[in-house]
């Protein structure tokens, strides 16, 4: 059963991954062509570019740090509770516990990657706002 666990998580990555490498091979293809067509950057365009272009990444990496401090949170917790999996009482409360761990770890897992996917396609807003128009 956890080997089936690791290959779906290990399918989910890569899927993950590739769509994200997709996404940007598209993104800095569009980037490129329009770039090509626009009209040359003043000083202050530039300044004002670059001023959004930093303000985005530090929004980036405090929503990126506040999800993984909120997934090692939740990887505390549940290592708290395979620990106490040995108070179990019986076989039926054992499977309870492991039943509850397992809903526990897959829900952490979800609500880490819905966090990512919906950062992702928010930093590609700003981003498609900030190209340049042709």
């Amino acid at each position: 059963m956890l080997d089936d666990v690791f290959d779906n998580f290990r399918k989910a990555s890569e899927s993950s991954l590739q769509m994200q490498q997709e996404l940007f091979k598209q993104w800095t293809g569009a980037w490129m062509s329009a770039g090509s067509n626009a009209s040359p950057v003043t000083p202050d365009g530039l300044q004002t570019f670059l001023r959004r272009w930093n303000d985005l990444l530090v929004d980036s990496m405090q929503r990126q740090r506040s999800a993984l401090d909120a997934l090692h949170a939740s990887g505390i917790q549940v290592i708290e509770q395979t620990f106490r999996l040995t108070e179990a009482r019986s076989p039926e409360d054992y499977r309870h516990r492991v039943e509850e761990l397992w809903r526990k770890s897959f829900d952490a897992f979800r609500d880490h990657s819905e966090a990512q996917l919906r950062d992702f396609q928010k930093m590609i807003e700003k981003w498609a706002e900030m190209m340049p128009r042709s």
